[in-house]
């Protein structure tokens, strides 16, 4: 099985709660404030995501392979900007970066 491993920023603006991860929009595992989690997922073609709240990340598509490592990086956006970011930009509130 591959693994995907997704670490967190330890934020002040979304640490009192989780993030949910989404593989192809079922959700597989939360992420707490600063937290780092490893996920197995099936080779394939597949879509990952973040969410909290009606807010979410960019999806990210994955042709995963056997026993092949993917890393990301789950941060929210500037804290000053939240107000356009939880209205008109809810859908980049969070980004979810590629570690290569």
């Amino acid at each position: 099985m591959a693994k995907i491993i997704i670490n967190r920023s330890s934020e002040y603006s979304n640490n009192l709660r989780s993030i949910g991860i989404y593989l192809d929009d079922i959700k597989i595992g939360e992420l707490l404030d600063g937290e780092s989690k490893e996920f197995e997922i099936e080779e394939g073609k597949h879509k990952i995501r973040a969410k909290i709240d009606w807010c979410r990340s960019n999806f990210v598509d994955l042709n995963v392979k056997s026993d092949e490592t993917y890393r990301f990086n789950l941060s929210g956006r500037n804290p000053f900007l939240a107000l356009f970011y939880i209205t008109f930009g809810k859908d980049n509130y969070l980004e979810l970066k590629s570690i290569n």
